[in-house]
C-alpha cells in the first residue's frame, strides 16, 4: 500500500458520517456512536490502492466521502472492473469474516475518506446489530449469485 495512507487528526469518526453509511441507516444515534468509536478515519488520493490483492491488511472500510473500483487482472494483465463504490458503500467483509487474503484490489477513483473497522471490532458489531449482519448476509448472497452468473456466462462463450 501506498504511503500516503494516513489517519486524519485524531481518526475520529462521527455518528452522523456512520449513519450515511447504507448498513447503518437504521440504527440510533447511540448505537451509531458506538460503532463510530470503533472506527478511525483514513485518507486515499485518486488512483492511490486502498485495499490490495493478497494484502495482510483485514479492516473492514466505509466510504465516507469519494469514489473507489473494485478490480480483478486477468492472466494477461488486464484490470477487470468488478464494481464501483461511493460514499455511502463499505468493502473489505470477506477477508474480516474469514481471515483470507484480499480477493481483489479497491483503488481510489476520486479523492477518498474511508473509516477503517478492525476485523474483531466488525464481527462484534455484527453479533451486536442484527439487523446489520441481515445487511450483510443478504449482500454476500447478492455477491455469490453474481459471481455464479458470471461465471456461467463465462463458460458459455
Amino acid at each position: 500500500m501506498s504511503s500516503d495512507k494516513f489517519d486524519l487528526g485524531g481518526g475520529s469518526v462521527n455518528a452522523d458520517e456512520i449513519g450515511r453509511i447504507g448498513l447503518f441507516l437504521d440504527l440510533g444515534e447511540e448505537e451509531r456512536g458506538a460503532i463510530a468509536a470503533l472506527c478511525r478515519k483514513r485518507r486515499f488520493a485518486a488512483g492511490e490502492v486502498i485495499i490490495a490483492r493478497e494484502g495482510d491488511d483485514h479492516d473492514v472500510y466505509f466510504m465516507l466521502e469519494g469514489s473507489a473500483e473494485v478490480q480483478n487482472h486477468t492472466i494477461i494483465g488486464d484490470a477487470l472492473r468488478l464494481d464501483g463504490l461511493g460514499a455511502g458503500a463499505y468493502f473489505g467483509e470477506l477477508s474480516a469474516l474469514d481471515g483470507g487474503p484480499r480477493s481483489a484490489v479497491v483503488r481510489a477513483t476520486d479523492d477518498c475518506i474511508v473509516a477503517a473497522m478492525s476485523p474483531s471490532d466488525f464481527r462484534n458489531m455484527l453479533s451486536e446489530h442484527p439487523s446489520v449482519l441481515v445487511l450483510v448476509l443478504h449482500n454476500l448472497a447478492q455477491m455469490i449469485r453474481n459471481s455464479n452468473l458470471t461465471v456461467l456466462q463465462h463458460a458459455t462463450l
